[in-house]
């Protein structure tokens, strides 16, 4: 089984920086790391090839500084990484982004399965995924937590709205995964491995045959406009008497404030 898995860098929560001009994120190295969402779909990936064997291949689009989720991905069981990296490509929103990974799955050619994480925790908008399968014309299934091969069908078996589904879809198909799965990290031993063993390849616009046009600002449905950034205020209010008087102005208070009916 010839399987994709579409990966993101993302900025630590309490490391976001904002570009005051272009109001995209500012990325660094040491304030970005693989979204943990993307660790579900290649643990997913690894337990497929060691069932059906084939191979795994990593992808992310981004700049340069994205090579360090695609050594994480080497390091843990992926055996290709591709970079398509192009200045051009920043400040894609999900749907531009979904058309340059496209174009990247097109070069690489024959696979099976394409396999992605439910959302990203920086845009947390869970668009990518969908947006790819529609992009590249194939069925997409969400939330998906087992995945088993059935006379060139894939079961799969999935929580949704507080049911139990079981579903079959035939391949190519493009999976997103559950988080409600255990991953591992990457051993000291298998980082050195990868870096001994293994390359990546970065591909720009002109080798993807991919239009300009459609990524970046200028292929984004969606742009920002402006930001306004919100405080919070935090105060501590003392109440007196004892401990049911105590009780009841604390209710009085919650409700006056809608937080109890």
């Amino acid at each position: 089984m010839e399987i994709i898995v579409c990966i993101k860098q993302v900025v630590a929560g309490d490391r976001v920086k904002i570009d005051p001009r272009t109001y995209s994120l500012v990325r660094s190295a040491e304030s970005s790391h693989i979204n943990p969402f993307d660790l579900f779909a290649l643990d997913m990936a690894v337990q497929l090839r060691k069932k059906y064997a084939g191979s795994i291949t990593a992808l992310t689009m981004g700049p340069k500084i994205s090579e360090e989720v695609l050594w994480e991905a080497l390091s843990l069981g992926a055996d290709r990484a591709i970079l398509l990296s192009d200045p051009r490509c920043a400040a894609s929103d999900t749907l531009a982004t979904s058309y340059v990974l496209g174009m990247g799955i097109r070069k690489i050619g024959r696979f099976d399965l394409i396999l992605c994480g439910m959302r990203t925790t920086d845009g947390d908008t869970g668009q990518v995924g969908p947006q790819l399968a529609e992009e590249l014309n194939l069925p997409h299934i969400g939330n998906v937590e087992k995945v088993e091969g059935e006379r060139g069908l894939l079961r799969i078996e999935r929580l949704t709205d507080g049911f139990r589904e079981i579903l079959e879809v035939s391949l190519p198909a493009l999976l997103t995964v559950s988080p409600r799965r255990t991953v591992r990290l990457a051993s000291l031993i298998e980082i050195q491995d990868a870096f001994t063993r293994c390359s990546i390849e970065s591909w720009n616009l002109e080798d993807l045959k991919a239009d300009p046009a459609k990524a970046g600002i200028s292929g984004s449905g969606t742009w920002v406009e402006g930001l306004t950034p919100l405080t919070q205020e935090k105060s501590c209010v003392l109440i007196e008497g004892d401990p049911r008087q105590q009780a009841k102005s604390l209710l009085k208070k919650l409700i006056e404030r809608n937080l109890l009916s």
